[in-house]
């Protein structure tokens, strides 16, 4: 008895993992981020970064000499941290949102790799390092303090260097000469 051909009886059929699904077309808004997500990127980033300054400050420079000749941190420098740390929740969700179709695509269509693949890598030692802080022994912060600072002061270049490679490798519409 045959039966009818149908894509559920396909699926039964010896050969249908050689049948792959069509691989993900870009959608039609394009590859570059929504105006909202440019603005949240921005912000988050420069944001992070001068809160981070403003603590790097305050921790290393701001310092007062107490009554009995004790070191006593700035007031500024618990309140620049909190405020980073709300910071970094923030641009954790950004960059969630950006990875569904922006770096997603980004990544398949091997447009900006370097920058964009920096951008992701350095947010992955940020994040592992802020981690480090709150959690590692104590024997580890310093090195996770100083990798941390050093990765997140380069960031905001790194932004600004991603923007300017996606803009130049994006593919401009062909001249019409009006000769």
């Amino acid at each position: 008895m045959d039966r009818p051909h149908t894509p559920r009886a396909a699926q039964g059929h010896a050969r249908h993992h050689l049948h792959r699904p069509p691989a993900p077309r870009v959608p039609a808004i394009g590859l570059r981020p929504q105006r909202w997500q440019r603005w949240a990127v921005h912000a988050c980033t420069l944001a992070l970064a001068l809160s981070g300054v403003a603590w790097l400050l305050a921790h290393h420079l701001l310092r007062a000499t107490g009554g009995f000749g004790e070191e006593v941190p700035s007031p500024i420098e618990p309140w620049a941290l909190r405020l980073h740390g709300m910071l970094a929740y923030v641009f954790l969700l950004v960059l969630g949102s950006m990875t569904a179709v922006h770096i997603v695509f980004g990544w398949r269509l091997k447009r900006s790799l370097w920058s964009g693949g920096s951008l992701v890598a350095a947010s992955l030692v940020l994040l592992a390092s802020g981690l480090a802080l709150y959690y590692a022994p104590e024997d580890w912060h310093g090195g996770a303090s100083v990798l941390h600072w050093a990765v997140g002061l380069g960031l905001l270049p790194l932004v600004w260097v991603h923007v300017l490679a996606a803009r130049r490798s994006r593919p401009q519409p062909p001249r019409v000469n009006a000769d």
